[in-house]
């Protein structure tokens, strides 16, 4: 580049004026960049605000909760036709067969059936099948309604009262209060559970009666007696033999709130079952074939309050044998019919009326094994074998 080229080209550039600006247009345009910022915050906001306050109202709103079903109770009905022939629970139509050879015993309540096997081993019977509870009792016990059973488990040195939740598959109380056994004793009557009334259990102890309450798992001893003084306890009334003190099961039976507030009234009998509503009482011997027949060997049915009644009419049978309350007047027996082999039909008498009538004619035998312990083929759902103890 030539000396004249360079310096023309720098005096036009000294020369040279910047290309205006038009501030005004910038600014603008530089405010509606800035509007739609804020609007856009605006708006999003706004979104986000309104999203926030329809979540807060679904969380806040009150919802009308719809009411949860009650849980199912399968088995509440108490049916005419219910009895344990062979390894068959038989509830009505309804026939419910089991893995075991033979059912000794068992009883009903609202959540299933629990028996014992052919080795006295507890098992439950419900809509899911046949569960074992790994337990071993002589016998079972259960309310007139409700979902728990009691036994009583026994061990080298003492014995446990237990009471289970049928529809909950678990253990409410288990407590040896009461049966320590000392050593070398000898024992003429194992503890046993009396009875199960509502929420309270009644534990027929080595030491004597106690009231528990299942719900505190708490008891208190309510007297020094035999584990067999009191037979049963039902809406609050106790069923115990006189004199109270008498080592064994004797066949005098006072029934009241307390064991020294009973009526007057003396009724004859060993085995007590109170109607559900403690308006009548059904007696039965031990023994289920006495050889001597004392007047109090019959089903006996008497009235609580008015202090009437006796033995069963026994038109076309010759030995009863309790079954279970249907409701506050109704109840099942079994009855061994005059005939060469002994069949026995199922029953349902009505307390108002002693009445019956046949609801499962020659359902079994009235027969017992030739080897002890001797029993019936069939059982009934009062949660202990049927005996002939001779």
């Amino acid at each position: 580049m030539t000396d004249l080229l360079r310096d023309t080209l720098a005096e036009r550039a000294d020369h040279a004026e910047p290309p205006p600006l038009d501030l005004d247009a910038i600014v603008a345009t530089g405010n509606r960049h800035v509007s739609r910022r804020r609007a856009l915050t605006v708006l999003g906001g706004a979104v986000a605000t309104t999203a926030v306050a329809v979540g807060g109202a679904t969380l806040i709103r009150p919802r009308a909760e719809r009411p949860q079903p009650a849980r199912p109770t399968p088995y509440a009905e108490r049916r005419a036709v219910t009895f344990a022939l062979g390894n068959k629970i038989h509830y009505g139509s309804d026939v419910i067969p089991v893995p075991s050879e033979h059912i000794n015993a068992f009883v009903q309540t609202d959540a299933g059936f629990v028996f014992l096997d052919e080795g006295n081993n507890i098992h439950i019977a419900d809509r899911a099948g046949v569960r074992t509870t790994g337990k071993a009792a002589w016998s079972v016990t259960a309310d007139h309604r409700g979902n728990l059973v009691a036994w009583v488990e026994s061990f080298n040195d003492h014995c446990e009262s237990v009471v289970y939740d049928v529809a909950a598959n678990r253990e409410l109380v288990r407590t040896a209060a009461g049966n320590a056994i000392p050593p070398n004793a000898s024992i003429p009557y194992s503890p046993q559970i009396v009875a199960i009334d509502g929420n309270t259990a009644y534990f027929g102890t080595l030491k004597g009666l106690y009231r528990w309450d299942i719900s505190a798992n708490k008891g208190e001893l309510l007297a020094d007696v035999s584990p067999v003084a009191v037979r049963t306890a039902t809406a609050g009334q106790l069923v115990y033999q006189q004199p109270l003190p008498q080592p064994g099961t004797g066949h005098t039976l006072k029934v009241g709130p307390t064991l020294t507030t009973g009526g007057r009234t003396t009724f004859s009998g060993q085995q007590a079952f109170l109607s559900p509503d403690a308006k009548y009482l059904v007696t039965q011997p031990d023994d289920a074939v006495m050889g001597i027949q004392p007047f109090w060997s019959d089903l006996q049915l008497y009235g609580v309050t008015a202090a009437t009644g006796g033995p069963l009419p026994r038109t076309g049978y010759w030995a009863f044998r309790f079954g279970q309350w249907l409701d506050d007047t109704t109840f099942t027996v079994a009855g061994a019919r005059h005939t060469s082999r002994n069949e026995a039909d199922l029953l349902v008498f009505d307390a108002r009326t002693s009445k019956y009538r046949v609801v499962a004619p020659g359902f079994s035998t009235y027969t017992f094994s030739k080897t002890a312990p001797r029993t019936t083929p069939f059982a009934m759902p009062t949660g202990a074998p049927i005996y002939d103890l001779a």
